[in-house]
């Protein structure tokens, strides 16, 4: 019985994978597995390994963490085994990446973070990135903690609006 379970637990790895279609970070697939009581951290930790090792899964690693996606080996396994997930769970699978799918994609695109460069003082480093390269990069300089913690919360807010922005009056 428990190499079924796990076999279905790769299953649906891969299956979330392959519907949500964009890269995500182990953290990220923690929080959907464990949100929705799909896998729990053990399992989940498991299986990703056994699906790296199997070449179903790609592991990147780059500046913001490590990375996890489908191979094409996997989508065809998918491909050929899906039915073996519940419909039940595979719709379930579908509903949350269409409903959290641009949520997830802003969170591997983004990145916010500060550094205390004297007293009172505080750098903010402000990135979009794109295959986790970064495209556009803001630096800022703020005079507090909290003005930097601000900053970084209001980031994946105003991130587009201001590369747009930017992009429309330097193209001119």
């Amino acid at each position: 019985m428990r190499i079924e379970a796990i076999a279905q637990n790769k299953l649906l790895i891969l299956y979330l994978l392959k519907s949500i279609n964009i890269q995500l970070s182990e953290l990220q697939i923690l929080r959907i597995v464990s949100e929705n009581e799909w896998l729990n951290y053990f399992d989940l930790k498991e299986c990703l390994f056994e699906l790296i090792e199997g070449r179903l899964v790609e592991q990147r690693e780059t500046p913001n963490g490590t990375f996890y996606s489908i191979t094409e080996l996997g989508q065809n396994t998918v491909f050929y085994l899906e039915k073996e997930l519940p419909e039940s769970q595979r719709k379930a699978i579908d509903a949350y990446c269409d409903a959290n799918r641009d949520a997830l994609r802003l969170e591997t695109e983004l990145s916010a973070d500060y550094i205390k460069i004297d007293e009172g003082e505080y750098r903010v480093m402000l990135k979009i990135l794109e295959n986790q390269l970064p495209v556009f990069e803001l630096n800022l300089i703020t005079w507090s903690k909290n003005s930097a913690e601000a900053f970084i919360r209001r980031w994946k807010d105003v991130a587009p609006a201001i590369y747009k922005s930017t992009y429309d009056i330097l193209s001119k």
